[in-house]
Order: C-alpha cells, then sequence, then structure tokens
C-alpha cells in the first residue's frame, strides 16, 4: 500500500494546532472511563418503547464519558453499547448550533486476539496504529466481533481532523482512551443526526451489536414552526441477526425469512418462523398516543445494512403523513420563502444511515389496528430479503404520561430562524466539474467497490480520476481518489453497475438531489420527497441486465438487458456536493450497507484549503 505522505503544509500546521489545542484534553483522556455494570441491556418483544435517555448541552457545551462495552444476550448474539459512568445506555445527544460536544471514550471490550487479519494504519494517525479486527463466530454462527472503536458523528459539518469526525486514521483499542471535541457550526440545520463506530472490516458487526446513538441538532422549532409543542419520539431502527439463524429467502421475497430482525428503541421484532409451515410472524413494539392527538415521530434508520419503506396504516390502509425533515435538513428550508412547505406522502423510503422526521396522526376510536410497517424491498436478483414488516403498534391512552417532561416535548415557536440555511444558494453556483462516481461488487459477495470513472470541468476539459485501478477495494491507507477545493460545488452522477442496490453516504457534507434517473427502466420507483432537497444518504437502485460472465465483475452487469439484448442505462442519481463548509482534510464516501462498506466500497476524499492543494 501507499503511504501517504506529508510534507510542509496546510495539512502538518493544522495538524500541529489541533495537537496544541487537545494538549489538556489528552492529558483527562488518560483518566479511563470504567466499564459500567449490566451494560447493553434490551427490552421484551412487544414491550412500550420509551424515549432514549438523554443528555442536553448546557452554556454552550456537552461534556459525555463513555464506556464502550460488549454484551453476549441469551442466545449468543454479540451486543455494543456506549454506557455513561451513570448507566444510560446510547444516550440521546442534544446539542444547539455552535455548541460543543465534548466525549472521552474507553474501549472497555474484552481483547482476544482472532486470526491474522489485522491492518496497519500508516502515519499520521489520530489514536493506535494497528486495529485488532477479532472477527470470529460462535457455534451458533453469531459474529463476536469486539476490537477497534471509534465515533462517527454521522451526518454533521464537523471537522474531519484528529480528535472530531475523523474515521479514516483513528483507532481506539481494547483498554484504550481517546477523546473528541467537536464544533457544531452555528448555522447547522437543526434536526436529527447519529453517532456510531466506524472501523473499517468491524462497522456491521458493531451496529448489528446495537453500538449507536441518536444526536439532535435542537431549534427545529423556529424553522419548521408546525412541530412546536408536539410530542416528539425519537426513534431508532437497529438489525441484529435472528434468534433462529435460518437461511434468508432470495431478495424481495414478502412474507419470507428475512435477512436480519429488526428493533425499535431496543424493542425486538422477534422474527420467528415456522419451519414446516414457513410463516414468519412478528411482535411489534407498542407506541402510546394521545386521542386526536399529533405527534413528531423522528426516525433514524441505524441498521447496519437494512433499507426500510416506512408507511402508517390504520386498519391496512396507508395515512397521509407529513414529512418535516430529511437527514437532519428541515424540508424545503434552504432557498426560497420560509418556513418551507411540509412534504405530504403515504409512504418513505429510509436507506441504511438515513433519517426521516415527520407529523404523525393518531388513529380514530373506530380504527381496531394502527402501525407503523417497513413495506417489503425489491432491492435486486443479488439483494437481501427485506418482507413486509410491522415496526410499532399505535396504542390509544387516555393521559400517556410515562416519558420525561423535559424531553417530552418541542419547544414552542419564538420566531423564524433564517439563520439555518447552510446550504442555501447552491443553484447559483456553477460546478466546478463533473464526475461520474460507481458501484460495482463481485457477485459472489466476496468484494464490493466504489469507483471515480470520470471528470469534466466546467469549461469542458478532462481532469484526473482515482488514482488506483478501477475496482480496488478500500483500505485506510489508499491515497484520496478524489480531490476538490474548500468553496467549490460540484455535480455528480452516482451510478449503480451491480445487480443489488448501493447506497451513497457523504461524510462531512449534504448534497442536493437533482433527478433520479433510469430507475423504472429496471421496475424501481424513484424514491419518494428526496428530490431538491439536501441529504447525506441516497440510495441507487440494482441494474437489471444480464450478469458478468464468470461472476466477477467484467462487463459491468448492466452493459447488457436481460438475454443480451440492447445496453440498459445504468441508474442514476444526479446531485450537488456542497463542499462550500469550512471543513478541510480527508474524509470518505461509501455505500451505507455496511457488508458492503466492510468489505471495500468506501474512497477517501481530500478538500484542500481555497488558496490551493499543496504540492
Amino acid at each position: 500500500m501507499k503511504k501517504r505522505l506529508y510534507t510542509k503544509s496546510i495539512f502538518l500546521a493544522v495538524a500541529i494546532v489541533f495537537a496544541l489545542a487537545f494538549a489538556q484534553m489528552n492529558a483527562l483522556a488518560q483518566t479511563a472511563v470504567k466499564p459500567v455494570a449490566n451494560p447493553c441491556q434490551r427490552f421484551a418483544a412487544g414491550s412500550v418503547i420509551h424515549q432514549p435517555p438523554a443528555l442536553f448541552s448546557q452554556n454552550g457545551v456537552l461534556t459525555v464519558q463513555f464506556s464502550y462495552q460488549a454484551a453476549t444476550d441469551s442466545v449468543g448474539r454479540q451486543l455494543f453499547c456506549f454506557m455513561t459512568p451513570g448507566g444510560l445506555e446510547n444516550p440521546t445527544l442534544h446539542v444547539n448550533p455552535g455548541d460543543t460536544l465534548n466525549i472521552t471514550v474507553t474501549n472497555n471490550t474484552p481483547f482476544s486476539e482472532v486470526g491474522d487479519t489485522d491492518e496497519v494504519f500508516n502515519a499520521p494517525t489520530c489514536g493506535d496504529t494497528t486495529f485488532e479486527s477479532q472477527v470470529a463466530k460462535d457455534s451458533q454462527g453469531f459474529n463476536m466481533t469486539g476490537g477497534s472503536m471509534n465515533i462517527h458523528y454521522h451526518g454533521t459539518n464537523t471537522t474531519p481532523a484528529c480528535h472530531g469526525d475523523n474515521v479514516v486514521k483513528t483507532l481506539v483499542n481494547p483498554g484504550h482512551t481517546f477523546s473528541y471535541s467537536l464544533q457544531f457550526p452555528t448555522n447547522e440545520p437543526p434536526g436529527l443526526y447519529w453517532y456510531h463506530p466506524h472501523v473499517h472490516g468491524l462497522a456491521e458487526a458493531a451496529l448489528q451489536g446495537g453500538g449507536s446513538g441518536a444526536l439532535v441538532v435542537d431549534g427545529i422549532n423556529n424553522v419548521q414552526p408546525a412541530v412546536a409543542n408536539l410530542r416528539h419520539r425519537i426513534l431508532v431502527i437497529r438489525d441484529q441477526p435472528t434468534k433462529q439463524q435460518l437461511t434468508e429467502s432470495p431478495g424481495g421475497t414478502e412474507g419470507g425469512i428475512p435477512q436480519v430482525d429488526l428493533t425499535v428503541n431496543n424493542v425486538p421484532l422477534d422474527a420467528t418462523t415456522n419451519t414446516n409451515t414457513g410463516v414468519t410472524t412478528y411482535t411489534p413494539a407498542v407506541i402510546h398516543m394521545e386521542s386526536g392527538e399529533k405527534q413528531f415521530w423522528r426516525v433514524t434508520n441505524s441498521s447496519s445494512d437494512v433499507i426500510v419503506d416506512l408507511q402508517v396504516r390504520f386498519d391496512g390502509m396507508a395515512q397521509t403523513i407529513e414529512v418535516v425533515g430529511i437527514d437532519a435538513v428541515p424540508v424545503n428550508s434552504q432557498d426560497g420563502t420560509q418556513p418551507g412547505n411540509l412534504i405530504p406522502v403515504k409512504h418513505f423510503r429510509v436507506p441504511p444511515a438515513s433519517r426521516v422526521e415527520f407529523i404523525v396522526s393518531a388513529p380514530p376510536s373506530t380504527v381496531k389496528l394502527a402501525q407503523l410497517v417497513t413495506q417489503n424491498i425489491i432491492s435486486g436478483p443479488l439483494g437481501d430479503n427485506a418482507p413486509t414488516r410491522p415496526l410499532l403498534t399505535m396504542q390509544i391512552v387516555g393521559d400517556d404520561d410515562d416519558e420525561p417532561a423535559l424531553d417530552d416535548r418541542v419547544p414552542a415557536y419564538t420566531g423564524l430562524d433564517t439563520s439555518r440555511q447552510r446550504f442555501g444558494g447552491i443553484m447559483n453556483v456553477t460546478p466546478s466539474v463533473t464526475r461520474t462516481v460507481f458501484f460495482e461488487e463481485v457477485e459472489d459477495g466476496t468484494a464490493f467497490f466504489i469507483n471515480f470513472s470520470k471528470c469534466v470541468t466546467a469549461a469542458g476539459a478532462t481532469c484526473p480520476i482515482q488514482p488506483y485501478p478501477i475496482d480496488t477495494p478500500f483500505d485506510n491507507n489508499n491515497p484520496p481518489a478524489i480531490i476538490t477545493t474548500q468553496g467549490s460545488v460540484e455535480k455528480w452522477l452516482v451510478q449503480n453497475h451491480a445487480r443489488e442496490n448501493h447506497e451513497l453516504h457523504q461524510h462531512q457534507i449534504h448534497f442536493k438531489v437533482l433527478s433520479q434517473d433510469n430507475f423504472e427502466i429496471n421496475g424501481s420507483q424513484q424514491a419518494p420527497a428526496i428530490d431538491g432537497q439536501f441529504l447525506d444518504m441516497v440510495e441507487v437502485p440494482f441494474c437489471g441486465g444480464d450478469p458478468p460472465a464468470g461472476g466477477g465483475v467484467q462487463p459491468p452487469a448492466c452493459i447488457t438487458a436481460n438475454g443480451g439484448g440492447p445496453g440498459l442505462p445504468y441508474p442514476q442519481v444526479e446531485a450537488l456536493m456542497d463542499f462550500r463548509g469550512p471543513d478541510i482534510g480527508d474524509f470518505v464516501f461509501h455505500c451505507h450497507i455496511l457488508g458492503h462498506e466492510d468489505r471495500g466500497m468506501m474512497a477517501i476524499e481530500r478538500v484542500c484549503p481555497a488558496t490551493g492543494c499543496p504540492h
């Protein structure tokens, strides 16, 4: 692997500044956070869900101590969690725009070397230099993965420097302690973000073990007054191996065996398949509502691999929900007349790691069964099976007083706040370049790739593409695939050349979706409500052409139609990438189906200062 060399440059200067700024903080980090007894507790299927515990910033600062711990449940599944010294598990972190979030985390997972799959990180690094993969399976086939961790603050527009939101070079090995300090921009959009471990090769197991929590930038009441005074519910969807560990049905099989089970706020659905009849049943969690009430549901798909398509149903009939925010940006909030209009939809598709916030009405007394369901996902010939499943049963109660008052309602509207238009004016900027980025994979699932294959400047000139061969799997020591400049806006054509769905996640920035192209030709539908909105996640559906000869990746799957007919256009999403923020340095873009990311579908991009890239 190439070793990344840093000469006398802005990156060295930034490193020195951060080293000085964090000298005092690193001294504190030498004091380990002690492990907590009985970590990673879970609830019984069918339980009433409650808000996750919450921590709030005070006087512009939120300081948190975390013990990252592991446990094993009654059927042998590996669990992970962030525990506070007071015993709060995966608490929701509340900050305001402009606040500072300080986290000290000790990795208290047990160290037990397994295999020879450790990877060395070339210098400079932010923490340890070698990740301890510890990848194995027990006799039941459950993942037994511990080892290294770090924390990604998903969706936040915060610095990728060391001790910030850096996943490229940050490792915290078992027994070690690390400190983070993130300054949130003063114009950070208010909404739902989240945090989770992000060590390449270990991310899927960490999330399937439950190692994640919500993060809220407060203030949405003054950007979208429709939610003011409403009860808000933080709903964290996670996935975990099913108890039975049966072989999943082919992708798209309605009523079949799912790839994994789902949980909501750590209440499992307990997917159970009758092996005689093949029928799979679920026990959804219960959510309380009062008669005639509207609630503000803030849903994060914190699963490792599962696409969900959310729909509220009253006695089987789809109901209209009003979308308030997507990926922590209030809809229609960045340009034009404020506040932006809500978006009414009958369903909303949420790929892994994406978030949606919406207003939902309680069912009338005449409704016998009111539920939030995820609909069957058609994700291509190689896709995982994610059938229709009930997530929540809505239950009307006379007086729902079982939630803490402090975190129960969105604050009152006090005046329209138009300062959160971080991405405003993007349509008035000429993109500096147009890039083609595409997903590809080996058909047996052993390797996945994200490639940067074409670049054209605004003047029509050809510009460099990735400096290594197409279909090179990710390595933390790879050079950047893309180099851009702070202050620029780029147009990306994100294509899918594989026969299963993939999705793009951009660290550090958001992007504006311009169009969803060539979806219908393969039988897919465009995702509702996302065109013209700012996201950090977007799904690109499978292509429907012939499989490549020999099961490899060449020729790409969509070159020909089924049966060798004329070529099909690739499904693609056209988007404007917004690099106008203050963040410079190295960060990543990848597929957030973490089984794909862990097997190579990620790449590094470098944002250089506006004065130019160093040589």
